[in-house]
């Protein structure tokens, strides 16, 4: 089987643009919190919600990664059991040829 590179391309590219919006989210983030007052309890808290949210984004990125890893993962141990029997198929026809070949002789 080949890999899906029609599905696999959009998703990659979705993961890189899902990652340069954290990334930047959290320069913008970085900003205002150096604006800000850091001892103020409101600041703190969202501070923390600012923190969570980034986690959560970070740690769908990091499901998504690990999802396309175990496709790629299963599509190339398919690939590469196929390329066994197709090399033991080819040995075992060479070898029925050359006895065949012979017997002939």
């Amino acid at each position: 089987m080949l890999i899906p590179w029609v599905k696999l391309v959009p998703t990659a590219i979705s993961l890189v643009e899902m990652a340069g919006s954290v990334l930047s989210s959290n320069k913008k983030e970085n900003l205002k919190r150096k604006n800000a007052d850091s001892f103020d309890p409101e600041v703190l808290l969202k501070r923390i919600e600012v923190l969570e949210s980034s986690e959560l984004k970070q740690a769908n990125l990091i499901k998504q990664l690990a999802q396309q890893n175990l496709t790629i993962i299963k599509r190339v141990e398919s690939t590469y059991r196929l390329a066994i029997i197709g090399i033991v198929g080819s040995l075992v026809s060479i070898f029925l040829f050359l006895i065949l070949f012979f017997m002939k002789l």
